[in-house]
């Protein structure tokens, strides 16, 4: 067994591409999402990919969520060498992504939790600073094509999912699998900040997908354009810019964890 630690950004990745490299049968990403996001795209364009196991100790955790692998240390340890599933991978221009792109004002507020508050609050931190964008209601233009259906959107908020979990919750992407083939959109209209805190309240019954100032829509391959200098966040962090053009790698990952 080969231990590798990562000492700046871009290790894992480097890990994870020496791994197919040797052809080893297995690595395990230990940490958060954006320790999961590096490694996968380490793997995601070798032609040999070792299967995953993931050790979730970040904030949020969503990709460990999104298959039921246990937020416990030992417990996440025990899922390695049991049931696994070929997962969905998407990109996003020039790299991968295994979990969300959030673009707006909201993701733009989130992106700007320090570590600081990340140590002290967890989630609470990312609640918090959406919370506060949220209620100043800040939209963008965006213009959207979506397998060749093309609309436009005025919004604070716009999500590609590919798992049940984002943000910690599995109530705004239901319907996602990760194994289902499809990018999972979603607009969140521009509104009142009585239409933020009705969305808020959807969130938490569930019903977030079916109100009529959210457009939820899928597909396999997307393009999102606005504002040029809206940076995305990905997988929890931010990078990249718009335009932004997505596509989908069906069932590209093996990874220990449970089909949700």
């Amino acid at each position: 067994m080969t231990v590798c630690e990562t000492q700046k950004e871009g290790d894992a990745t480097d890990f994870a591409k020496e791994a197919c490299k040797q052809q080893l049968d297995l690595v395990v990403l230990v940490g958060g999402d954006g320790t999961v996001h590096e490694g996968i795209n380490g793997l995601a364009e070798q032609t040999y990919r070792p299967k995953v196991g993931v050790v979730p100790l970040g904030t949020v955790n969503d990709f460990a969520r999104a298959l039921s692998i246990p937020l416990d240390v030992e417990g996440a340890i025990a899922c390695i060498g049991g049931p696994s599933v070929e997962v969905d991978i998407g990109k996003l221009n020039g790299r991968y992504f295994t979990n969300v792109v959030a673009i707006g004002s909201l993701p733009d507020s989130v992106g700007n939790v320090s570590s600081e508050q990340k140590s002290m609050l967890g989630s609470l931190a990312y609640a918090w600073e959406g919370t506060k964008a949220a209620f100043q209601h800040e939209t963008y233009s965006f213009d959207i094509d979506a397998d060749g259906q093309q609309f436009s959107e005025e919004s604070l908020l716009v999500l590609v999912a590919l798992t049940n979990s984002v943000g910690g919750m599995s109530t705004i992407a239901d319907q996602a699998a990760v194994d289902d083939g499809y990018l999972h959109g979603f607009v969140v209209k521009s509104g009142s900040v009585l239409t933020i805190a009705k969305l808020m309240t959807k969130i938490a019954a569930g019903t977030f997908r079916d109100d009529k100032d959210v457009h939820a829509f899928r597909a396999h391959q997307m393009t999102i354009n606005g504002p040029s200098g809206i940076q995305l966040n990905v997988d929890g962090d931010m990078m990249e810019h718009l335009p932004a053009h997505f596509s989908i790698l069906p069932k590209h990952i093996t990874v220990y964890g449970k089909r949700q």
